[in-house]
């Protein structure tokens, strides 16, 4: 089996959230646009679902 790898490192910061990858790059949210991508991810959560469900050799259950 596979161990999980971690692609991105999401931090809160000061001034918004910064999603880092593996290589260092970086992706910069204010406050304002991270809870823009909070709300559009919210909304698609069920077919986000079904997707990840689908894609998965393995049931996975995820609860947030």
């Amino acid at each position: 089996m596979e161990r999980f790898t971690e692609k991105y490192t999401i931090r809160v910061t000061d001034s918004g959230v910064r999603m880092t990858d593996q290589e260092g790059n970086c992706l910069d949210f204010t406050a304002g646009e991270a809870l823009m991508l909070l709300d559009i991810l919210r909304n698609e959560e069920a077919e986000l679902n079904d997707m990840a469900e689908k894609a998965s050799p393995l049931p996975v259950n995820i609860r947030v």
